[in-house]
């Protein structure tokens, strides 16, 4: 049911991004109505978009979790953790909440914390930085001014945020059954952090996808599907950059978007910023082989690059003929320019679109992770042209900013760790210590399963033999304390 998550809000520059606290993206999920839009327009970029995950349980049956909704209250997930000792959901009325914080608000706190009766923002106070009762004990990362262990804003304590503005979502798939994909829930907590740059249109999205289940998951697909609006929803193609820089996108198909944005021709994108796309397809509102899903198993073969018939993805026309099976749907940044495969080549019938991105994971062990980036860009254009080079360019500079923001600019101020790889095997460096520094690892008990002190450099190896799993590492130097996830992988 909707009713107990209704709390979202938008993020944005260019496009204002509605943002559910299941973790829903685009849509108003209470009327299925558009909210996301061209900023200061009533034209959408977008309906809606998300994640779509499936795998299978070591007897072969599959799971499945999907954020796009066909219909009112139909949901895969909903707002809030899980408990990591009796695998119990958090209240959803409790949980129904998007967090919102930017670097001003931070900024306005640690000047002012300390005077005489000042009282710390909502913002600030209402960070979900710790869980309770049997929940992991810390969740959305904080900077831990007084030392103490603990989220205490009055002491100075503030949100660890990366970009300018952000929000912060965590959200379960087992809080009741599935009735947008129709399948078996994971038993997965999500922690998702959006955030934008001011120097940068693209909207960022960030994704720790943890198994809070006792159970080991092969097959992984980790998918992200995009259902482009793009003004009129009937004029619509689609299309794959299967090369760097990955993206799959929705575009207008004809020369002029009718009674929406007109001449200036729109398009939506998502860019796979931290692992491969493996897969793309493409499918319609219609009912046939490339039709909207209407049963599990149909959500299930999407994710395998499959047609709902279990036919293959074929090069050429609409990709559902006989033909050359191809793992991405409309092609095109091929080296080879022969094989460069676009739906206004095909002459393909103009309509809507959904398209899928699909990125895989061999495993997924109890109490593991998955990580995602995701860049979502939007944008205009003035001809059917000019369609691949705007796309590319927006998802080019996406990527590179993304990149390097991601190592090297100042995120968590004052002090400044960067954890890297993160994800590990255990083996990992950590930047910007001091002698007196201290690192403390400790598991979703809050049990410290490591800890060291005195460095002689400020970037320190650490190499350590615990668990698969999904840890908070805290960091005191010069008197402040940071707490980071950090995911311990194969």
């Amino acid at each position: 049911m909707a009713w107990g998550q209704s709390a979202h809000t938008t993020l944005g520059n260019d496009h204002s991004l509605r943002i559910n606290s299941n973790g829903i993206l685009g849509i108003a999920i209470n009327d299925l109505e558009l909210a996301s839009f061209s900023a200061g327009t009533s034209n959408a970029f977008l309906r809606q978009a998300g994640l779509w995950i499936t795998a299978k349980d070591e007897q072969g049956k599959y799971h499945t979790a999907v954020q796009r909704i066909a219909s009112k209250d139909s949901f895969d997930f909903w707002p809030g953790p899980i408990d990591t000792l009796t695998g119990q959901t958090g209240d959803i009325n409790k949980w129904d909440n998007v967090y919102t914080i930017s670097q001003e608000d931070i900024a306005y706190h640690l000047a002012h914390f300390m005077d005489n009766g000042y009282l710390a923002s909502d913002q600030i106070m209402n960070w979900p930085a710790e869980g309770n009762s049997g929940f992991s004990k810390y969740l959305a990362p904080f900077i831990d001014f007084n030392l103490d262990g603990s989220y205490t804003p009055k002491d100075g304590d503030y949100p660890a945020i990366k970009g300018d503005k952000a929000v912060y979502c965590i959200f379960n798939d087992i809080n009741d059954e599935h009735t947008a994909s129709f399948g078996a829930g994971l038993g997965i907590e999500v922690q998702m952090l959006a955030y934008t740059y001011s120097e940068s249109n693209a909207i960022y999205l960030e994704y720790f996808i943890i198994n809070r289940r006792p159970r080991i998951y092969s097959d992984v697909k980790i998918g992200f599907f995009l259902d482009g609006e793009c003004g009129l929803r009937t004029d619509n193609y689609a299309g794959t950059l299967e090369q760097y820089p990955q993206t799959i996108f929705v575009h207008n198909g004809d020369e002029e978007d009718e009674g929406f944005f007109m001449n200036d021709l729109p398009f939506v994108g998502v860019v796979f910023l931290n692992e491969n796309l493996a897969q793309s397809i493409s499918f319609t509102d219609g009912s046939g082989k490339n039709g909207k899903p209407q049963v599990n198993t149909d959500f299930i073969r999407y994710s395998q690059g499959m047609w709902r018939d279990s036919t293959p993805l074929t090069y050429g026309k609409s990709g559902t003929e006989t033909g050359d099976k191809t793992p991405y749907i409309f092609a095109q940044s091929s080296l080879n320019n022969d094989k460069i495969w676009t739906e206004t080549s095909e002459m393909n019938n103009l309509g809507a679109r959904t398209i899928l991105g699909i990125t895989d994971e061999p495993i997924l062990s109890p109490r593991g992770y998955i990580k995602r980036n995701f860049a979502i860009i939007s944008g205009t254009t003035s001809s059917t042209e000019s369609f691949k080079a705007e796309i590319k360019q927006k998802a080019s500079s996406a990527s590179q900013f993304w990149k390097a923001t991601n190592n090297t600019r100042l995120v968590y101020q004052p002090e400044v760790h960067n954890i890297y790889p993160n994800p590990s095997n255990g083996s990992f460096t950590i930047t910007n210590l001091t002698k007196n520094s201290e690192i403390f690892i400790i598991d979703s008990q809050g049990v410290t399963v490591f800890s060291k002190s005195y460095f002689e450099s400020s970037n320190y190896t650490c190499n350590v033999s615990i668990a698969i799993g999904v840890y908070q590492i805290s960091i005191r130097t010069n008197n402040r304390i940071s707490h980071q996830p950090l995911l311990i992988a194969n």
